[in-house]
């Protein structure tokens, strides 16, 4: 910047404030972090990827009313940092604020921190405070956050807190997050990462990796590489992607192989219509409708996940079977034929008795379930999957990314095989379908058995489902 115009006392002030105003993004995807107006923005970034100084410039632009591309409000402002620490604080956020503004310039006091406190209070009357996620939940509320910045992932628990500064007092505040997703399948993944209800405006996200930093010499980084203690870790620390610790259950699912467009003009009459059902009275049911064509290949061409009393559940199964009701087969869990303490009718007999939809109890075993549905999905030998998921049914291919083995940390107290059971979340519709799985089923042409479906079910085979 040019000062040769300005007073000796002007000039000092200006150029306290060079380093900020000259900032320039290592790339473009921070240009477009620093540019969303949505209101959570998270940078995904490896390891020295810049993401910190992203993060603090952010800060440092609402602070002094000077940001570029967003119209915070004008200051003063009230604004939150929070860190893994107050350790991290101390060593490299309030560093990095003074990097890239000074506190002082000659006699010109710009900014000071105030450590009892632990806040930074600006010229403008702009105040900073500084939280860590060690600390106790009540110490995040208070009043309304014009800004919310944090630095690496925060729990659950404390992001939502810190949303909630952002809309209280009449305000619209931001939130942003920069880190390297170290933790894994976390809920950060979940929530608002992998979730089709997490788009702009709400959450914006951007991958920067550790090459795309300038100042790095990529021989260096380069060596991370060949270092065998970095092989499990390289995803996230290079590259700011997430990964599982504890592993997926399926890792041999992937979209471009198992997932194809929906059945244009339905359910071919030649293939066998089967339901597995997942109910519960808590947690929404879970539905899966799967179709078996002669090849003996499955495909799930639709499903429910839903809260809904039984008769408006039979209804949605009626719309989407599309004169196909009732299906061929249908598996229920076990739980169904409990009976229920009003009506003393199971769920399975009020689906048999009231709506004509006759279910067979589902084999429960969940570890040669998984395998089975493993198999089907890589059956080996060079052999194409045996299962299918149209991409309608966006429910079931989430869940199909995050179904993770229960996790070591939480499972050592108990003295059991961490990898022995699946984490128990958000699975309905996977154990819908590891009932249909289970039941081996082997393709007949539905016209076998259309016309001779005994009046009095328990003529039904309870293995196949047949007459």
């Amino acid at each position: 910047m040019d000062f040769t115009n300005l007073d000796i006392a002007t000039q000092q002030r200006m150029q306290a404030f060079d380093k900020l105003l000259n900032y320039r993004p290592n790339n473009s995807k921070m240009l477009a972090f620093h540019q969303s107006d949505s209101k959570t923005r998270m940078v995904l970034g490896g390891k020295r990827s810049g993401k910190t100084s992203a993060n603090v410039v952010e800060v440092w632009w609402a602070a002094l009313g000077i940001h570029p591309f967003l119209a915070y409000p004008k200051p003063p402002l009230k604004i939150r940092i929070c860190c893994v620490d107050f350790t991290t604080a101390k060593m490299i956020i309030l560093p990095m604020l003074e990097a890239w503004l000074p506190r002082k310039f000659g006699n010109f006091q710009i900014w000071d921190y105030l450590a009892e406190d632990r806040v930074v209070k600006v010229a403008n009357g702009t105040d900073i405070d500084l939280r860590s996620y060690d600390q106790d939940l009540e110490k995040f509320e208070g009043v309304e956050r014009h800004l919310v910045a944090m630095d690496e992932e925060p729990p659950k628990a404390i992001y939502q807190a810190n949303y909630m500064r952002t809309i209280s007092g009449g305000i619209n505040g931001k939130l942003i997050i920069t880190c390297t997703p170290i933790h894994g399948m976390s809920w950060l993944y979940t929530d608002l990462y992998d979730n089709p209800e997490a788009h702009a405006p709400y959450v914006e996200h951007w991958h920067v990796s550790t090459y795309e930093n300038p100042h790095l010499d990529p021989k260096a980084i380069a060596g991370v590489l060949k270092d065998p203690a970095m092989s499990d870790n390289v995803e996230a620390a290079l590259h700011g992607r997430f990964f599982s610790h504890t592993g997926l259950i399926y890792p041999m699912f992937d979209v471009e192989k198992h997932v194809i467009a929906p059945l244009k003009g339905g359910i071919p009459e030649s293939w066998l219509v089967c339901l597995g059902i997942d109910p519960h009275d808590r947690n929404p049911h879970g539905v899966i409708f799967c179709a078996l064509t002669p090849e003996n290949v499955w495909v799930v061409f639709d499903e429910i996940l839903d809260h809904c009393i039984i008769s408006d559940l039979v209804a949605r199964i009626k719309a989407k079977l599309l004169g196909r009701y009732p299906p061929n087969i249908a598996i229920i869990d076990t739980s169904a034929a409990t009976p229920q303490s009003i009506t003393g009718r199971s769920v399975s007999d009020e689906l048999m008795q009231k709506f004509g939809l006759y279910v067979i109890p589902a084999h429960k075993d969940i570890q040669a379930g998984r395998l089975k549905i493993s198999s089907l999905l890589d059956p080996g030998g060079g052999i194409k999957p045996k299962l299918y998921i149209t991409s309608n049914c966006h429910n079931l291919i989430r869940q199909f990314r995050h179904y993770l083995w229960d996790d070591w940390a939480t499972r050592r107290s108990q003295k059991m095989d961490p990898k022995e059971r699946p984490l128990k979340r958000d699975d309905h519709l996977l154990d819908a379908l590891r009932y249909v799985a289970m039941s081996n089923i082997v393709y007949r042409h539905p016209g076998l058995t259309k016309h001779y479906k005994p009046k009095v079910p328990e003529h039904i085979s309870k293995v196949t489902g047949y007459a």
